[in-house]
């Protein structure tokens, strides 16, 4: 045992509240320098300021303070909300410490995991700024080409430089985006007859899952050689080690994001009572799913609807891990442990009027006679690091070239090893066609980017290239294992 680490066992549970990052505030336009003509292709945008600074953040009230990177001096950054149809642009300033020693590099790439934009404003691994310079990103918020199986959904956005996307995102650079439509319209209230009136406001929550390891002195541990990925022993929830959350009896919005370096999370409440997914990565589901426990892995977002108003009040309600994993590759077990992540206390009574929908939505089945295409991607390890089909990360060379406008089949593998892999694209949502030779589970038959492969597993997907050429970065999403060559990219030709 590491004697200058802190052990996590004494720390009493359930004493902080549940932090809940507030919304990130339009900038006026005229406080920032000239935008670009491209930035009004979509229309005029609104505007944000993203500053990557550090600040400190104190992960328990008994735990010492720690020196955290941040956007905009929050940890987890402040939540993004998107109005699709109404297109944003992006000021990031690159504002940390340009004498900094240690894990990670102050050399920064923004990534807005799971939307839909360019790639050249997708992050790109090597489009890197230094402290003290800065960066415009143009987000369209517009469903492609119409496709209405692209719907409002949970994404986030996290630093993806090359090589050290896990030390940076370990370093606290990770924040949530919500996207809202006329369907999904952030309005409990709203009066459109095409809204769903699912819980909003205070009661739509994002619960941003992690681990973390800290020295005795309250900074981070980071082990960078470790080719598996690092696992942390504080487990933590909106950055607060085993938080609470005073809970109304009525129904609540949780949206789940795994942002851990490598750690999975098998889910449920403590009672075992049932829940409904309702969306994964790329949004809505067609219908809820009801379901007693969720898996989810790095870089894997689900939104789940949780009705308090079953339970008398008085009732605590803990949110349970039960995965045993004791180093990045995978599990070692799903069942023998009962880990409490946060408690939910039902305090008192509110009015409700959202709703759970028997429909959520009508997603487009993938249309297999537009397949131009199959390719096989296959994840697999030699000479110490990590490969996709047989080669190393190589922002120069393509794994294979696309033509816009079409689809693809793509068949990807794991090979067998004793090791599992978070399957990531960029710029594009997938529909996953089969898992193994079989249909896959009801959660996954919406829109995704993250699909987990385990040893020896492997699935079919259909992807469609509408709008954006250029270069679509695929890779595993235990960052490890990304850092460590198991990353490449698609080009997308027009």
């Amino acid at each position: 045992m590491n004697t200058k680490l802190l052990q996590a066992g004494g720390l009493r549970p359930f004493v902080d509240a549940l932090p809940i990052p507030g919304r990130l505030v339009e900038t006026p336009m005229s406080t920032i320098p000239a935008l670009a003509p491209r930035y009004f292709e979509y229309g005029i945008p609104k505007c944000y300021t993203i500053r990557e600074q550090e600040a400190y953040h104190q992960f328990h009230r008994d735990l010492p303070p720690t020196l955290m990177w941040t956007y905009n001096g929050t940890f987890p950054g402040p939540i993004i909300a998107h109005r699709l149809g109404t297109a944003a642009a992006f000021r990031r300033i690159n504002d940390l410490n340009p004498n900094y020693r240690g894990f990670g590099i102050v050399e920064t790439v923004l990534h807005n995991h799971g939307g839909w934009q360019s790639p050249n404003d997708d992050g790109w691994p090597m489009d890197f700024i230094h402290p003290g310079e800065e960066r415009y990103y143009l987000i369209p918020n517009q469903v492609p080409d119409n496709d209405r199986s692209h719907w409002a959904s949970t994404v986030w956005y996290h630093d993806h430089v090359a090589d050290h996307t896990a030390g940076n995102v370990y370093h606290g650079l990770a924040g949530m985006v919500n996207q809202f439509d006329d369907v999904d319209s952030d309005n409990e209230n709203d009066t459109n007859p095409v809204a769903l009136r699912l819980p909003s406001g205070a009661y739509d929550v994002p619960l941003v899952l992690g681990d973390y390891i800290l020295n005795r002195d309250g900074s981070l541990y980071f082990d960078q050689m470790n080719d598996a990925g690092q696992v942390g022993n504080l487990f933590c929830v909106n950055g607060k080690v085993q938080p609470y959350l005073n809970v109304a009896r009525r129904k609540y919005r949780f949206r789940f994001l795994c942002a851990s370096q490598a750690r999975h999370f098998h889910v449920k409440l403590s009672n075992g009572a049932p829940f409904h997914v309702i969306a994964s990565d790329g949004g809505l589901l067609e219908a809820p799913v009801e379901v007693t426990n969720l898996y989810i892995v790095p870089g894997e977002r689900y939104e789940i609807i949780v009705d308090f108003s079953k339970f008398p009040l008085g009732t605590q309600l803990a949110l349970i891990n039960d995965v045993d994993q004791k180093d990045g590759n995978k599990p070692a077990s799903i069942g023998r442990v009962a880990i409490p992540m946060m408690l939910f206390v039902i305090n008192r009574d509110a009015p409700d009027p959202s709703r759970l929908p028997a429909k959520l939505q009508s997603i487009t089945p993938p249309d297999l006679s537009k397949v131009v295409a199959t390719r096989t991607i296959k994840f697999h390890r030699s000479k110490g690091a990590w490969m996709i089909n047989d080669r190393f990360w190589n922002p120069d060379v393509p794994l294979f070239r696309c033509r816009l406008g079409t689809a693809e089949r793509w068949i990807i593998t794991n090979g067998s090893g004793g090791w599992e892999h978070p399957f990531h694209v960029h710029v594009e949502n997938y529909q996953v066609l089969s898992r193994d030779g079989q249909r896959p589970p009801m959660i996954e038959r919406g829109r995704k980017d993250i699909l987990n492969l385990g040893s020896g597993a492997s699935a079919e997907l259909y992807i469609q290239f509408h709008r954006f050429a250029g270069r679509y970065t695929v890779h595993c999403h235990n960052v490890g294992h990304e850092d460590l060559a198991m990353m490449g990219w698609v080009d997308v030709q027009p």
